[in-house]
Order: structure tokens, then C-alpha cells, then sequence
């Protein structure tokens, strides 16, 4: 192989992995949503709406001023999902409402986990 068509092969190769970037940079938004929607579904009490429970968490995010900010949002949820098993009634509705955050008493509280450990996310 002559320099040349090395040249030819490597510049291909860099096209294709600038491509794999751009679509992974695209994608990843809706990759985490996606996740998070599902982790929300998994961990909802029984009984809930999963039709609402989703238009609630898009009407959540849709609050978000810029798309940096709800990444963080999402990326939030996500790490206080790992830290439950199930979602009580209340602490479904302090995440999906901000303006109602309440403490309840419970150490696992969105507030909370918020207001310590999951500053750091920010």
C-alpha cells in the first residue's frame, strides 16, 4: 500500500469516528431520558399511570430553561433512582414537583438527597 491510499484509509476512519461522536452527542439526551423513564416506570408504586407518570415527567423537564439544565435534571433523577428500591406515593411527587418539595422525615428524601450528596451533580 502506498502512502497515499494509507492516507485515504486514515482520513475514512477519522470521518467515521467524527461521525460515531456527532450521533453519540446527538443521541445521548434521549438515551438518558429514555433510561430514566423506564427506571421512573420500574421503581413507581403499583398502580400508577405510566401514560402520566410520563407526561408528568416531560412537563418536569419541559420547566428546564436550557438543554444543559435538563441533562443535570435528568441526571439527578437518575442518581437519586439508584439510591431507592420503590417510590413511595410522596417521594414520586416531591420529584416530579419541585415546588412542592417537602421533607418528610425519611433520610431517602429527594430534598434531601439534594440538599447533601447529590450537590456534586451540579
Amino acid at each position: 500500500m502506498t502512502i497515499q491510499k494509507r492516507l485515504i484509509v486514515v482520513g475514512f476512519l477519522l470521518a467515521f469516528a467524527f461521525a460515531l461522536y456527532g450521533a453519540a452527542k446527538h443521541y445521548s439526551p434521549s438515551l438518558v431520558q429514555y433510561v430514566v423513564e423506564q427506571s421512573l416506570a420500574q421503581k413507581a408504586p403499583s398502580g400508577t399511570d405510566l401514560i402520566h407518570l410520563h407526561a408528568r415527567l416531560n412537563a418536569h423537564l419541559s420547566a428546564a430553561p436550557d438543554p444543559n439544565s435538563r441533562m443535570r435534571l435528568l441526571l439527578r433523577i437518575s442518581a437519586y433512582l439508584e439510591k431507592v428500591q420503590i417510590l413511595t406515593p410522596e417521594e414520586l411527587d416531591e420529584m416530579l414537583a419541585p415546588e412542592r418539595l417537602q421533607v418528610r422525615g425519611r433520610d431517602r428524601s429527594y430534598k434531601a438527597f439534594f440538599n447533601g450528596f447529590g450537590t456534586f451533580l451540579l
